[in-house]
């Protein structure tokens, strides 16, 4: 049922009937939208990033993936170790790969539950020579240090492979990128720093996008344990995005407790672990902090994630549903907010028609909640970009 309403007269009835409010931008109207699913695409819901005994964290693969499953009541997970880390440094060997990759398999039941094997390609900058005297390096590489942050690395399907960042046949991006892309699998990068320390994790070549497709976003301001970091993770994501990056969004709780949780949802057609990896490679999905905020974002009937071509003024589709009241929904474009609202329902839906777009530009979806975490921080969602250039021939406003 869709019933729009005159501007000047307010409706009263919503409430009563468990129906949203829905607003038509850039001219506001009232209106009584039910709830439809999704024809093409249902949402799964996953982790991406956990880890075990098998780096720094606690309990085993099995405890991850039984918690995932049947604690967490996760539709997909990917467990994520390190390759390498820190103090007494471990190293995962072949026979921890190859385990992990057989005891995804082993959790796996298509259609019911995904597990997927993945590890976290660990770079630091003590792996380079030109590091301070006073700094301990293990001085694998010759030069100034390179500060590329941390990867996941994850495949479809079982490999002999691992490719770490110790060595030198794939210690940048793009030699990492390069070798997984052979082989079929995916990379993320992980939470992305606004400091120096990240300084070179976007450092790789444009022709990787295909297979860098994802990453880990968060808000600007966290707060944790009762104190507030400024983190400027969501400003740090834009910053490559204005620069012409092109990535999706996901997120991990990064657990080491070995206790994963729904942050990243996937569009996907069906639960296996084909459509998952078909979702995540075509950054068909959305991260969330707290609270499983269901969404639709959409631009002239793309899906998030695509890159799209229009001669007229792109329609933007936005549907929510949130777990709780909703206090800010924004859409931002080219790194600025371009249309707000602040609805303070459950339920939104809305359309908005971009009558300002006049070049090449990115779009997503920032959704906040009034209700918070256990630390303070608000339930949040963002959605992956979608690219809109304008064709050719399309005549300039």
């Amino acid at each position: 049922m869709f019933i729009t309403l005159s501007n000047n007269r307010a409706f009263r009835g919503a409430a009563s009937t468990g129906c949203m409010l829905s607003l038509v931008g850039p001219i506001l109207l009232a209106a009584v939208v039910c709830p439809r699913s999704r024809a093409q695409y249902r949402v799964f819901w996953g982790d991406v990033h956990g880890h075990t005994i098998h780096s720094d964290g606690k309990g085993s693969l099995d405890d991850y993936f039984t918690f995932a499953r049947d604690v967490a009541k996760l539709d997909f997970v990917i467990v994520t170790d390190h390759d390498f880390g820190n103090a007494a440094p471990w190293r995962m060997p072949q026979a921890t790969w190859k385990l992990t990759q057989c005891k995804a398999d082993a959790y796996t039941s298509e259609k019911r539950f995904v597990a997927i094997a993945g590890y976290e390609w660990t770079s630091q900058p003590k792996y380079w020579t030109g590091v301070a005297d006073d700094t301990t390096s293990e001085r694998l590489f010759s030069g100034a240090p390179k500060f590329y942050n941390h990867k996941n690395v994850y495949f479809g399907e079982n490999v002999d492979y691992l490719f770490s960042a110790k060595d030198p046949n794939f210690m940048s991006p793009d030699l990492l990128a390069a070798a997984v892309l052979l082989h079929g699998g995916l990379i993320q990068n992980n939470h992305p720093t606004a400091g120096p320390e990240g300084s070179n994790q976007w450092d790789y070549n444009p022709a990787y996008y295909a297979v860098i497709t994802n990453t880990e976003i968060d808000a600007d301001v966290l707060r944790y344990a009762g104190k507030t970091y400024e983190i400027g993770v969501e400003r740090t994501v834009r910053g490559f995005l204005d620069r012409g990056g092109k990535t999706g969004f996901v997120k991990g709780t990064d657990t080491h407790d070995g206790k994963p949780a729904a942050r990243t949802a996937v569009l996907a057609k069906q639960l296996t672990r084909d459509a998952v990896f078909d979702a995540l490679r075509n950054r068909r999905n959305y991260a969330v902090s707290n609270a499983r905020i269901w969404l639709s974002f959409k631009i002239d009937g793309h899906e998030m994630g695509e890159v799209m071509e229009t001669a007229g003024n792109p329609t933007i589709d936005v549907d929510i549903r949130g777990t709780d009241k909703i206090e800010e929904v924004v859409v931002i474009r080219n790194g600025a907010a371009l249309h707000s609202l602040n609805p303070r329902t459950e339920r939104v839906k809305f359309t908005y028609v971009d009558r300002s777009f006049h070049s090449d530009s990115y779009y997503y979806l920032r959704v906040t909640q009034v209700d918070n975490d256990e630390h303070g921080n608000p339930s949040r969602a963002w959605s992956s970009p979608i690219w809109a250039t304008r064709t050719a021939s399309a005549p300039r406003p």
